[in-house]
């Protein structure tokens, strides 16, 4: 005696359910970056407040000095910096153009490698600035180098400007 199992698979349920677990592990990767750059600014003494909110309701990633001198109109704009963490950027780096509208030029931190030409152009032209682990750099053209910026320097200007 013969018995046929049949197997009824719903294939969108099965595709949303692999998409959630891909979405979960993205952004655990996200958040480690987060907290990593959390640990670095603290170990360079630099302040910053961490997915406040700005206009909008929007919450970029981290506010340099602080989320209070983004809101005291006061303070000048041209001592706070706003930065990203992106694990890998692709077409998602356009999130942060409207996250704080006192902040001219946003900085985008990323780990991923090799971005085309094209694409930092589009970024320069955006008035982003890629930040990366020093690392990286090489895996750029040489003409897209000089633009880049490393982490230290990142560092550097954050210091510089919250003093």
């Amino acid at each position: 005696m013969s018995e046929t199992i049949s197997l009824s698979i719903d294939l969108d349920a099965l595709i949303k359910l692999a998409m959630s677990f891909q979405q979960r592990r993205k952004s655990r990767a996200g958040s480690a970056l987060e907290n990593h750059l959390e640990a670095v600014f603290g170990a360079h003494g630099v302040t910053y407040s961490r997915t406040a909110v700005t206009e909008n309701n929007l919450r970029p990633d981290f506010v340099l000095p602080s989320i209070q001198h983004y809101r005291d109109a006061t303070f000048p704009a041209t001592r706070l910096t706003v930065l990203a963490a992106k694990t890998t950027c692709k077409d998602r780096w356009r999130q942060i153009l409207n996250e704080a509208a006192r902040v001219e030029i946003k900085h985008l931190l990323t780990l991923e490698p090799s971005i085309s030409e094209n694409q930092t152009a589009e970024m320069r032209s955006e008035r982003v600035q890629l930040v990366l682990p020093l690392s990286l750099h090489v895996t750029y053209a040489a003409t897209q180098r000089p633009w880049l910026m490393s982490m230290r320097m990142f560092i550097e200007l954050a210091t510089a400007r919250q003093l």
